[in-house]
């Protein structure tokens, strides 16, 4: 069965595809770095209260996390609707042969949330309840983005599509394929990398030199380790998209090769104990990274569908309106943020 005869019709989108795949890539960067923060404060939290040690500031991130995964929810629901405006016809797809998993991502992500609250709320009055609320919590939010995963690779393989006629229940996971685990592992372990500069940053602002000390290096650790996740990342990628991000193809290639440099940039700032030069080059590599992302995307489809080639309707009124609501909403969370920081208590735990 030719695998191009299973993608179903595209829609016409309301202004030019290119504006619509910058808002994309920005609004994901946003969503990633929170998801990071969010992901990564747990597991820096769990850790801290799995071994006994920094029990402050694993108390301090688990303080936190509620409020870091709120944002990072509402931070997907843009990227999630712009893939579904350019790339329908293969998200909605994988969605449905994988519907059962992807469904239950819903209720992961309340457990986990829930959890989260439990364990701030009873880490002094029932410290074993709340290590159990936090290790669920690290559970399910973890298996939230496997199911991501299975779902954003399954999406680019109309080939495994052909997987419903054997399973038409809606249970399909894309586990055969080489970029998923190394995909997966990515996404993962640089959460508690830029957690771990969070927690630096956090230190520096209480004067714990042992917080930032402990920052620090769950975030050299754990790049350095990213380092070669990458290479296995990029080395499972079809051969033709592996090829167009060792130059054949320029933009993909500088991507590509940007984001290395900016990670490794970052990398040394830490080994240099400089934690506000490693936040801003961080920021950078993901933004970065998030632009190789859609490269992979786009290489990875082009042999069944480009968004160029999508028929446009040149309605710019909503792509106007979601802008300025958009910046609108961002600086009412910043100020938020800011009145969250004012009224958090001064102890040396919370803040």
């Amino acid at each position: 069965m030719d695998p191009a005869s299973l993608i179903p019709a595209a829609e016409a989108i309301p202004s030019p595809w290119g504006w619509l795949e910058a808002l994309l890539i920005g609004t994901f960067a946003l969503h990633i770095l929170f998801m990071n923060l969010t992901v990564g404060s747990v597991l820096l939290a769990f850790f801290g209260r799995l071994t006994g040690r920094q029990r402050d500031l694993a108390h301090e991130l688990g303080h936190r996390a509620p409020t870091l995964l709120a944002l990072t929810i509402n931070f997907g629901v843009a990227p999630l609707l712009f893939v579904q405006v350019l790339y329908g016809q293969f998200l909605y797809t994988s969605s449905v042969l994988m519907a059962g998993w992807w469904l239950s991502a819903i209720i992961a992500v309340i457990i986990g949330y829930y959890g989260l609250y439990v364990h701030d709320a009873k880490f002094d009055a029932i410290p074993g309840l709340s290590r159990l609320a936090l290790a669920v919590s690290m559970v399910f939010l973890l298996y939230t983005g496997f199911l991501l995963a299975n779902n954003m690779t399954l999406m680019l393989r109309p080939e495994a599509w052909t997987a419903y006629l054997d399973n038409p229940r809606g249970s399909l996971l894309n586990l055969s394929d080489p970029t998923l685990w190394p995909r997966y592992l990515h996404a993962i372990l640089a959460a508690p990398a830029v957690a771990g500069l969070y927690a630096a940053l956090l230190g520096k602002k209480k004067r714990r030199q042992e917080w930032i000390d402990h920052g620090l290096a769950w975030f050299t650790r754990v790049t350095m380790v990213q380092v070669l996740v990458g290479g296995w990342l990029l080395m499972s990628l079809p051969r033709p998209v592996m090829l167009g991000f060792m130059g054949a193809d320029t933009l993909a290639t500088a991507a590509l090769a940007l984001g290395v440099v900016l990670g490794l940039a970052a990398l040394m700032a830490g080994v240099s104990k400089k934690p506000g030069l490693a936040v801003g080059l961080t920021i950078a590599t993901v933004l970065v990274m998030a632009i190789t992302r859609a490269q992979v995307r786009l290489l990875t489809l082009a042999p069944y569908f480009s968004p160029a080639s999508l028929p446009v309707k040149n309605e710019l009124s909503p792509l106007l309106m979601f802008v300025v609501a958009l910046a609108v909403g961002l600086a009412a969370i910043a100020y938020m943020l800011k009145l969250y920081a004012k009224s958090a208590p001064k102890t040396a735990g919370r803040g």
